[in-house]
Parts: structure tokens; sequence; C-alpha cells
């Protein structure tokens, strides 16, 4: 079984790790030198890129929307609500609405008991039509001072619009709606600035800033200071509104970006006050309450209870007529909600934060590694582990959201998945060179039983030798050179062939392996690559089986006038077995003491003239199995300690009747033979020769018999000294 093999080459594979993981921490190194640490999601991402934050970022949505999304997010603040400027708003009042709605919809607030009403409706223009809207909604802010309104930054001009005129010194707190800032390219808003950061001015009067930070932020208690900080957001203002803080400290609590943990959405009852249809529902995070049914005053008492001393915000709901914005569990909501939601976040202190880039790291620098330490696993191993440490880094993800920590997850998942697809194809193709370089190498020498064996598990073939228990067999023609002779090279092989072929087959039938044909010889053994129970069994029943075929195929060929017969030797005990050879070129085989006298064996038929000699090591395990006969002690060249050997015919019961008489009578002849009784063995010795005439050990007894009755042996110790191979 000569095969080649060639040294894995895993340098290359250790350099490609190594630089992949090397990038990714790279990344994450650089990233801490910018000034983008606090403004983008990939603070925890450690810097990938945009493509894999969206991946970490639909990771997250996917854990939170298909799996426990419901149960691991917050319900929302009760005293957080959305006044929504509804279909039904737009149906009574029309679109758009004149302002002194805005203004009653502020004094119906008030006398609820709101405590912060922020607009997010932008109301630069003046009514043109009808002034007194304007200053009917004007005094009405004035009155409650519980509201905020919006100035916008033109983005290509980057000057800040003010509201109406007048609202500036009316509201409360001017806000700006910016969402768009943090929106990431596939449209999701997750990130929020409390504060609006950038160079834009007022485009105005000269002092329209001294208004906007004097005036307009008294009830603040905001001064001269309130001039150098940046114009807060929706949520931010709603919420300066609600707890009383100055926007001082808040600029100095809540400077930096957020990152939102959006609440689940459910289904609630539209205008639940006076609309007793079940079905007619709205599916939002946050309670909506129709600007319609507050002017009408047909509020429920639930609705009532939220707007007392709660925060509301005025947003437009109706489909067409607001911005739509995505969130992780719906594809589009009004983007009124994403301030809300920063509101309910800030008030319960779970803004979603990163986890720490220490964890991040050593998983980016361990993850990669993972496959290549597997790879010397099983495939179904390596498949196995992997999937396990995604699974639990899918339950770490889930356990680290309901704790309001970001894992990135679809980054941590790619650098396992990467060198895990690489491993995977790559030992999936070597495994597939690898089962057929076993097939087509050892299908030929070994049954398809064991080459299925060691085809699932290639460590049986172990690199280099081990020591075992073994059964051996040399099965050799006798009188080949004469034989040879006789025949043309081409009817050789063609015979050749034939016989080869019958016994091999008879071996690997019984789980043995043909180790090698050495001319006119096989060499086989048994108990290796995989473990047999009865290995010595299966070599002799191997044995008796080759000589039934050896018969067979002369009874076939009796016309052509070449009859070869085939001498076998069998011996067991401990061998060494392996791939033997060079680096670049070996052999699986066997070799030691237990192999050579085997070979030995094989050889020591002629002294008998059997057949088949087999060792009283291999013997002994079949000797109840077999019709069979002892055939004496030998020594073989080069060792001082004989050997008993036997000679099997048959299964027990199968030898046909002239073999079994000729057993009887050769027993009785051996029996009185060793009992120096050389006169009647000789006796049965004939009667054998009657029953078999052919019978080499008979004749081989017969006239030693007859030779030791005349002159008996002196100090023979019943062994016979063999003097060639």
């Amino acid at each position: 079984m000569e095969t080649k093999t060639k040294a894995p080459g895993n340098k290359k594979l250790y350099i490609g790790t190594a630089v992949f993981s090397l990038l990714l921490l790279f990344s994450s190194v650089i990233f801490s030198f910018t000034n983008r640490i606090d403004y983008s999601w990939d603070n925890f991402i450690v810097n990938l890129p945009e493509t894999l934050s969206w991946l970490d970022w639909n990771a997250d949505a996917l854990s939170k929307t298909f799996l426990f999304g419901k149960y691991i997010n917050k319900p929302t603040n009760p005293k957080i609500t959305i006044t929504a400027i509804d279909t039904l708003t737009l149906e009574r009042y029309s679109f758009p609405m004149k302002r002194r709605y805005y203004g009653e919809l502020v004094d119906k607030l008030t006398k609820l008991g709101i405590k912060s009403i922020i607009f997010d409706v932008i109301l630069a223009e003046p009514d043109r039509d009808n002034p007194e809207n304007d200053r009917l909604y004007v005094e009405a802010v004035a009155r409650s001072g519980k509201v905020g309104n919006l100035v916008y930054i033109d983005g290509e001009t980057m000057k800040v619009k003010p509201p109406l005129k007048g609202l500036l010194k009316a509201s409360a707190i001017i806000a700006q709606p910016h969402v768009e800032l943090t929106q990431d390219k596939d449209g999701q808003i997750r990130r929020y600035m409390p504060f609006y950061k950038s160079d834009a001015d007022f485009d105005g009067t000269p002092d329209t800033w001294k208004t906007y930070s004097e005036a307009g932020l008294k009830n603040l208690k905001c001064g001269a200071e309130c001039a150098d900080i940046p114009i807060p957001s929706i949520g931010l203002a709603a919420y300066a509104l609600y707890s009383g803080k100055s926007l001082s400290q808040l600029f100095l609590e809540y400077d930096s970006e957020k990152t939102l943990n959006y609440r689940y959405p459910s289904w609630r009852r539209m205008n639940p006050g006076w609309d007793k249809n079940d079905k007619n529902l709205v599916c939002s995070a946050f309670k909506y309450i129709s600007f319609a049914d507050i002017l009408s005053g047909k509020l429920s008492k639930e609705e009532k209870e939220a707007l007392n001393g709660g925060i509301t915000l005025v947003g437009s709901t109706a489909m067409g007529a607001y911005d739509h914005v995505p969130s992780p569990f719906m594809s589009q909501f009004p983007g009124v909600e994403v301030h809300a939601t920063f509101v309910d976040n800030l008030l319960a202190g779970d803004f979603r934060r990163p986890l720490p880039i220490t964890y991040t790291t050593l998983l980016v620098l361990f993850l990669p590694w993972l496959p290549i330490l597997l790879r010397r696993y099983s495939l179904a191993t390596l498949i196995s582990v992997c999937l396990a440490v995604i699974g639990a880094m899918v339950i770490s993800d889930i356990v680290l959201l309901s704790n309001c920590v970001l894992m990135p997850f679809g980054s941590l998942v790619l650098a396992l998945f990467l060198p895990f697809a690489y491993v995977t194809v790559s030992k999936g193709l070597a495994e597939g060179r690898e089962k057929k370089w076993i097939k087509n190498t050892f299908g030929q020498y070994l049954s398809p039983k064991v080459v299925e064996i060691i085809t699932k598990d290639p460590s049986k073939l172990m690199l280099g030798g081990e020591k075992r228990d073994m059964t051996a067999m040399f099965c050799d023609i006798a009188g080949f050179t004469t034989i040879s002779e006789k025949l043309t090279p081409e009817q050789l092989t063609a015979m050749l062939n034939t016989y080869l072929s019958g016994l091999t087959d008879v071996i690997l039938k019984q789980d043995g392996v043909v180790d090698k044909f050495i001319g006119d010889c096989i060499m086989a053994f048994w108990n290796a690559p995989v473990d047999l129970k009865n290995h010595r069994t299966n070599a002799l029943l191997a044995a008796v089986d080759c000589l039934a075929v050896n018969n067979r195929l002369n009874a076939e060929a009796k016309d052509k006038g070449i009859q070869p017969n085939f001498r076998i030797g069998l011996n067991a005990g401990p061998m060494t077995v392996g791939n033997m050879g060079s680096k670049n070129r070996f052999s699986y085989t066997a070799i030691g003491d237990a192999v050579n006298l085997a070979s030995r064996l094989e050889g020591a038929n002629k002294f008998f003239h059997s057949r088949i000699m087999a060792s009283e090591a291999v013997f002994e395990e079949a000797k109840e199995l077999l019709d069979a006969r002892y055939l004496g002690q030998i020594r073989v060249v080069g060792k001082a300690i004989p050997v008993k050997v036997y000679e099997p015919f048959a299964r027990k019961g199968e030898a046909p009747p002239e073999i079994a008489k000729m057993l009887q009578l050769y027993g009785a002849g051996i029996a009185n033979f060793y009992a120096g009784k050389y006169s009647e063995s000789a006796k049965d010795f004939k009667a054998a020769l009657g029953a078999r005439p052919e019978d080499g050990p008979s004749q081989f007894y017969l006239e030693l018999a007859e030779e030791y009755a005349k002159q008996p042996p002196k100090d023979w110790d019943g062994a016979f000294n063999l003097t060639s191979k």
C-alpha cells in the first residue's frame, strides 16, 4: 500500500488569520484617536466599515424583533404622549391648520395640567390671509409658559430660520427638529443629538440670539451663559421644561450623542374617549391622543391622567402628512416618536451603551482563531463548536440587550464566519480528497467495511508506527519457478491475476488487509488499522477459504494443465504497523519478529509437505471451529525456542469424507509417535495414506516412524530444526 504524501502548509493560513485579526484591532485603535468616537455607532464596533455597522444594527433589530423584542424593551412612560395631528384632525380642521387651533390646543392642554408641550411643527412663515391667527397662537403660548417651539436650520446656507414674530419671546424654550443629522444610510435613526452642534447662525435681526438666550429662556434660569450653548433638540427641550433643569446644566450632562433604546410598539384603541369600536386600532410605541379630541374635550379618563403633569409632543401622524422614519420594529413610523423615545430614555436612564471596547477587542482577536484551532478535528466537530459559539453569542446578545448593552453581533459573527467559511470549505475539500485517496488506495487492499471505517476516521491510519497484537499471513505458490517456465509471459500474468484475485477477495471478505504482492506471494494482516476482536479466527477462516478457492480454480483449469497450489503461513503476536518509508513516499505495512515468523512458516510447509501452517499463537483461538491437525514443533532459522504448528483444512464438520477419515487416523498416529510407539504409529500413518494417498504430513511421519522404529532417536526434544528459510 504505497502512497505519496505532502506536508500540509499552514504558514499562509496562520499569516492570513493574524492579518485579519490585526486589521480589526487596528481599526479599533485608529478610531480611538478620532473625534467621531462619541458620534457614531462605530464607537463600539471598533470602527468597522459602514457595511459592518449596518450588519450590526440589523442583527440587533432582528434579535429584538423576532426573538425577545417584546420582552427586553421597557414599556413607554405613561406620562409621555403624542398629541396626534391625525386623519380625524385634518378632516375637521383642514390642512394646513390655522394657527388659532394651535392656540386653542395650548389652552386646553394647560387646563388639563400638562407640564411640558413641545411642537414638532415648524411655524416660520406668517399667516398672510389672517395674521390674527398667529397672534392668537403667540398669546396662548405666552399665557401657558410651558410651550416649546421650533427653529430649523437651512442645510444649504446653515442659517437658523426663526419662528413667527413674537414666538421666540413667548416660548419657554426654542428647539430644533433635525433628527436627520444622525440618520444612517439605510434610513434608520439610531443615534440622537441632544444639542445641535454646528456653525449655524440666526437669520434675522442682529439681536435674535440675544432674544433667544435671554428672553426665550427666562423660565429655564439660563442667563448669559446660554449664548455659548448649542440649540437643544426637541427631546431635550421637552425634558428641560418637564424637569425644570437649566439648559447649561443639561448641556454639561448630555453633551454627547446617545444611542436610542426604542420601545416595542403595541396596538391601541383610537379615540377611546368616544369611539367604542375595538377594531379601530393604531400601532405605536407611545399613546396617541388626537388633536381633535383635545379640542372637542372628548377624552377618556386614561388620556386625561396621562396629560396631567406629563409631557406631550405635538406632531403629525396622518398618513402622507408626517416625516416617515423606519424603526427596528416598523418600516415607517412618525418622526415625532424619535423625539419621544429620547425623552423616554432620558427619564428611564436606559440609553443603549456599547459593549466595552476591551471585551470587543478580545472577541475580535479570539474568534477568527477558533476555526483555525479546530481545523484538526472533524468537520462535524468544527461546525458543532462554531454553531454553539454563535448560539452563545445570540443568547449573550439578548441578555446584553435586555441590560441596554449593545454587542456588535454582526461584526463578531463575521469575525468568526470568514475564517470558519475558509476552514470549512478547505477542510471539506481536503477531506473529500482524503476520502477519495483512501478509497482509491485502500479499496484494493481492504474490505469495503474497513475502508468505510477509516474513511470516517482517517486518524486510524497513523503516520509512523504503533505496536499492536496482530495476525500476519503469507501465501505463496509452490513450485512457481517450474510453472513460470512452462508459460508465456501473457499466460503467466493471466494465471497470477486469476489466482491472486480469488485469494485477495477471500482475505478482504474476512476483514484482512492485503499489504502487498511480492511476485507470486500475498502478504496480509489483521487487526489494523481498525480493531478486530477475533482477528486470529478471521485469519484462519481466510486461510481455509483460500485453500478452497485454490482447489476450485484448479478444477476449473484442469484442461489447461496448470494447477498451482498455494502454501500459507500464519502467525500472531506483537507487530509494528503504520506508514513507513520516506517523507514523500511510504507504505502502510506491518513489521516485526511475529511477521517474520509467519513468512518462515509459509516456507516450512515444504518440510512437512503441508498446505497451511499456523502457529499455536493463532490456532488456539479457533481450534474448536476447525477441522485441523497437529504438525509438530519446529525451530526456524535463527530461533532457539520451538513453535507448535497446526494445519487447518476446513470449518468444523465441513472437511470432505476422505480428509475427515485421514485426520482421525493421522491423529492416532501422532499420539503413538510422540508416545514413543513408533511401530504402532507407522501403521496409523499407512492407514491415513490409505484414506488420502497424497497426504504429505502422513507420508513424512510414516517414513520417520519407520526409521525411529529401527533406531529410536537419542536426546530428541520432539522439535524439528529447520535449516533453511
